[in-house]
């Protein structure tokens, strides 16, 4: 029976956002040695690299994360795209981080909400063509700060300029429920973007609880 590498691959991202003890994650990459001889060799070689690690070996994780970015990378089919939160430090950084993640094989790029919610639905992209993916969100607190109320502020009074193009009424509307302390962050709205998409399955530190994840 071929296993299911989309589960296993989604279980290893739930560790690696988390933070997880290294006990437990090396007695989960000891555990799929029983189906290493019906997962991908590159699978197969990540596990024998770090299942026999010393603790302070495998935490802080940044060479296992390079080696998970660069099994999802060159394997396209598994459909795990990897959102680098360290990377995101404003708006514009933040399409520069979904580009390089999801654009790369496109002659042209996005850089609006409407963008990031039509690349979502597939039809372009990396995963143009998948009937389900999952974004792998590490370092989100600091995404989450750095897309917060400051940037957020800052995104509104940008559009309300004399001769902005765009609706007055509504960047206002939306400024001024910010600063009440009711209205959504630059982040808030990009949650929700992703949480609107079915198909799409986030996994960051916190969430799912369930370290099963099926993507």
């Amino acid at each position: 029976m071929k296993t299911d590498e989309k589960k296993l691959v989604g279980t290893l991202a739930h560790f690696l956002v988390s933070d997880s003890d290294s006990t437990a994650l090396r007695s989960f990459l000891s555990s799929l040695t029983y189906h290493s001889s019906t997962i991908r060799t590159e699978l197969v070689q990540l596990l024998n690299k770090w299942q026999d690690k010393e603790d302070d070996l495998i935490f802080p994780a940044k060479d296992l994360w390079a080696d998970f970015k660069q099994l999802v990378g060159s394997n396209p089919d598994l459909g795990v795209a990897v959102v680098d939160g360290c990377n995101i430090n404003d708006i514009a950084s933040f399409y520069d981080e979904i580009n390089a993640v999801y654009m790369s094989s496109e002659s042209w790029k996005i850089g609006s909400l409407d963008g990031f919610d039509d690349l979502l639905y597939g039809g372009f992209g990396t995963f143009k063509d998948a009937a389900s993916h999952c974004i792998v969100w590490k370092d989100i607190a600091h995404s989450r700060t750095s897309l917060g109320l400051e940037t957020t502020l800052a995104y509104y009074q940008g559009k309300l300029g004399a001769q902005s193009p765009f609706n007055q009424t509504h960047f206002q509307k939306k400024l001024d429920e910010l600063k009440a302390g009711r209205g959504e962050t630059y982040f808030d709205i990009v949650a929700d973007i992703i949480r609107s998409h079915r198909k799409v399955t986030w996994v960051y530190k916190g969430y799912p609880q369930n370290k099963s994840v099926y993507l």
